[in-house]
């Protein structure tokens, strides 16, 4: 639990664990204000019901975020104040760790794994993307896989900007406007933190790895149509290649 700057990585995760409101006690005219995340059944109820019990003064107004428009209309750069949080992420990359060396018991093996599947990495990268800590991931590559630190700064770089994060419908209209049927995840498929990347039949695939085991715990394949029953929401690299 503390409190973090407020970013569209954070902004993200809290809509992924089910808020969908940000609250203040502080006023609309605050330059920094603490923000408290809220989950409420309607959005709109919410904000008629407040407004009309609302009996302040204009400067007395309570700040208010929904964070569907925030991600919709605001910039990185306009977002203020901090947000308190009660993600552990590093603990979670930690667990999942533990949970992926019981079945690649040579985790920790750099000469036993190459740079494309190497199940750390993986789960590293996708905490990096997720939570804007590059840090950690950059340090990992640095320390095993030195001769691809320049390109996987700018990967990391290109697709943070690129990263999208989109609900059920929102997931299905955007596989259907791309004529996409296939994607590929990094970690497990059936993780809700996966990133998912775009299948292409009969082009180069970076991985060669039987992508269809149902044991493995990376570099899924699936059809969207039985990926969108699995989640609420989808983080997807939009990038197709």
């Amino acid at each position: 639990m503390k409190f973090v700057p407020l970013s569209t990585s954070i902004l993200l995760h809290l809509k992924r664990n089910g808020y969908n409101i940000l609250i203040s006690k502080n006023t609309v005219y605050d330059e920094n204000p603490t923000w408290y995340p809220l989950t409420v059944p309607d959005v709109d109820d919410y904000l008629f019901k407040l407004n009309y019990k609302g009996k302040m003064l204009p400067r007395e107004e309570p700040a208010l975020l929904v964070i569907d428009d925030v991600l919709n209309n605001i910039d990185e750069e306009q977002l203020q104040g901090e947000v308190f949080i009660e993600i552990n992420h590093l603990q979670e990359l930690q667990d999942r760790i533990n949970l992926y060396g019981k079945k690649y018991t040579c985790i920790s093996n750099r000469e036993y794994y190459d740079f494309a599947f190497d199940p750390k990495r993986v789960l590293v990268r996708n905490y990096a993307l997720r939570t804007g800590n590059h840090l950690l991931y950059l340090a990992y590559i640095s320390l095993n896989y030195s001769k691809h630190l320049i390109d996987e700064i700018k990967d990391l770089e290109d697709l943070t900007r690129s990263l999208i994060c989109l609900d059920q419908e929102q997931a299905r209209e955007w596989f259907s406007l791309h004529d996409i049927t296939m994607v590929q995840s990094d970690i497990s498929i059936y993780d809700k933190d996966t990133i998912l990347n775009i299948f292409l039949f009969g082009t180069d695939q970076q991985i060669t790895i039987p992508l269809e085991d149902k044991d493995e715990l990376v570099y899924n394949l699936m059809h969207t149509e039985d990926l969108l029953t699995l989640h609420d929401l989808y983080w997807i690299d939009p990038r197709i290649k």
